[in-house]
């Protein structure tokens, strides 16, 4: 009899979590406080940081910007102002403080600062304080344009002047400024998300995800969609990567997604394309996505302005001849047919949107588990081209996008237009954009 013995060989499972490094993130991206990378960069251009219409002289608002507590203010005579929150004197809040026809006073002590930090009174000191003009409250300059209020918080001596978008400016008839949220405690300063700016900023050039997310995954989110809006052909997944293409601006990064619908003189069915850029540092051309029409001028410029490094804002400002296209912006992706704000848990979690995407990524999203695809060329151009903003703020030179004296009005590239191709025109934007080199 014979023995036989069979060995058993033992496949190791690969793949698996177990002695992963530490997970980390792109700190010179993300981070905004003083003296980081970001931080510094941010710092050279103007931010927007509260609405012009919304902010009166009735109170006194809290907005944390960049790492740093302030106070926006109009005091009584209509100049509004930007200070730290912190009173030079003995530390009190001046969001309590009492906004006067001249400045902003204290509610501890009465002192009493301008709208450029000049002390102007010292309401418990004999004389109202004989060496008042010795005290300052830090503050930053300002400037209002497009409904909104702008503060620069960098150098001084490099302050340059606000730029300006053909997208904005000039009003037409009948126009006007919209720039507050419909929003109970947004209306002044802004609508405040919990997690990194960039998570959001960079959503903006990934058209891709319109084709799952707002589509297939949760069901047609955008108001509009097979009627005034985009046809429900536009988010064929299947093609929505070879459908999409990327390329430089003169500010930033463009795209454009091509898509097919009933939209010409006659209504007939026409090519299409949608254009939607990023400019540095953190400005998103967004056309209306819930009423497409083809060649028309871009009406909206979104700003993501971060906060902290786990907080942002999202400021905007709309030209329009009355408040329908703001509603539309701010109420025109449903989930489950409700606002975010009136979801379940449940619904949450089987009818997510952007929020819930980008929020699950993290306070900071951990850039080194990340797995890149084609498909996501638009987040790697901009990754590089916020890498050079970087490099030439550290290097002393100006970065992409700061105004300079005398800059023309700016074109932004943005919006639907009809592709024309027999005019030798592939991408029939306000200019024609060039190819990023390398991407």
């Amino acid at each position: 009899m014979t023995d036989t013995t069979v060995t058993e060989t033992t496949v190791t499972d690969t793949g698996t979590g177990y002695g992963r490094k530490p997970s980390s993130h792109d700190a010179r991206l993300t981070e905004v406080g003083p003296g980081t990378p970001m931080g510094e960069a941010l710092r050279r251009y103007w931010q927007p940081i509260a609405s012009s219409t919304a902010l009166t002289s009735d109170v006194p608002h809290r907005a944390r910007l960049l790492g740093e507590d302030l106070i926006v203010f109009r005091d009584g005579q209509g100049r509004p102002g930007v200070v730290f929150e912190r009173c030079s004197h003995r530390g009190s809040s001046l969001f309590f403080g009492r906004v006067e026809e001249d400045g902003i006073r204290c509610c501890y002590h009465g002192w009493k600062f301008d709208v450029q930090g000049h002390c102007l009174d010292q309401a418990c000191e004999v004389d109202g304080g004989r060496r008042r003009n010795l005290a300052r409250q830090p503050w930053y300059p300002v400037e209002e344009a497009y409904g909104l209020v702008f503060v620069y918080m960098g150098p001084p001596e490099l302050k340059p002047p606000l730029p300006r978008f053909d997208s904005l400016e000039p009003l037409g008839e009948g126009e006007s400024y919209h720039t507050s949220w419909m929003v109970p405690g947004a209306e002044v300063i802004g609508l405040e998300g919990d997690y990194n700016w960039l998570q959001l900023f960079e959503n903006a050039v990934d058209p891709v995800h319109a084709a799952w997310l707002h589509s297939n995954h949760s069901g047609y989110q955008f108001a509009g969609t097979g009627t005034v809006g985009f046809p429900e052909s536009y988010y064929n997944n299947r093609t929505a990567a070879e459908r999409s293409s990327y390329h430089r601006t003169d500010h930033g990064v463009g795209y454009v997604w091509r898509y097919q619908d009933n939209k010409g003189p006659d209504g007939e069915l026409v090519d299409l394309e949608w254009t939607a850029q990023c400019m540095l540092p953190n400005i998103v051309a967004l056309p209306d996505f819930v009423k497409s029409t083809p060649d028309g001028r871009n009406d909206m410029l979104l700003w993501v302005v971060p906060a902290d490094d786990t907080h942002h804002r999202l400021v905007f400002s709309i030209r329009a001849a009355g408040p329908e296209r703001a509603t539309s912006f701010m109420f025109g992706i449903k989930q489950n047919g409700k606002n975010g704000w009136e979801l379940t848990d449940e619904e949450k979690q089987r009818f997510p949107g952007d929020y819930e995407a980008q929020r699950s990524q993290g306070d900071i999203t951990q850039h080194s588990e990340e797995t890149l695809a084609p498909s996501d060329k638009g987040v790697v151009m901009l990754r590089r081209m916020l890498r050079t903003m970087l490099d030439d703020v550290e290097a002393g030179r100006t970065p992409l996008g700061v105004g300079a004296p005398g800059e023309q009005v700016r074109r932004v590239e943005a919006g639907l237009f009809i592709r024309r191709e027999e005019e030798g025109d592939p991408v029939p934007t306000p200019s024609a954009p060039g190819v990023a080199a390398g991407a």
